[in-house]
């Protein structure tokens, strides 16, 4: 299967024309809103001794969360 480098062009344009207009202040609040729910998570499970390793978990997810609205509303303003 070849895949030729115009069609690529054309999917990364499709894809990033999806990103920047699917991207919402409501999609990037949700991610937000998610990423405080498992900081917080992680503050209560800290509090209890037996459950440092799903508190390492919750502030794991909440770094992605945080980090993935950051880089989609990074790529939105970039490319808008």
């Amino acid at each position: 299967m070849n895949i030729d480098s115009a069609y690529l062009y054309y999917i990364w344009q499709k894809l990033a024309f999806q990103i920047v207009h699917k991207t919402t202040l409501w999609a990037l609040l949700v991610f937000f809103a998610t990423a405080g729910a498992a900081w917080h998570l992680a503050n209560l499970l800290d509090k209890h001794n037996a459950r440092e390793r799903e508190a390492k978990l919750a502030r794991k997810t909440a770094l992605g969360y945080t980090i993935s609205a950051l880089v989609l509303w990074l790529f939105s303003f970039i490319m808008s």
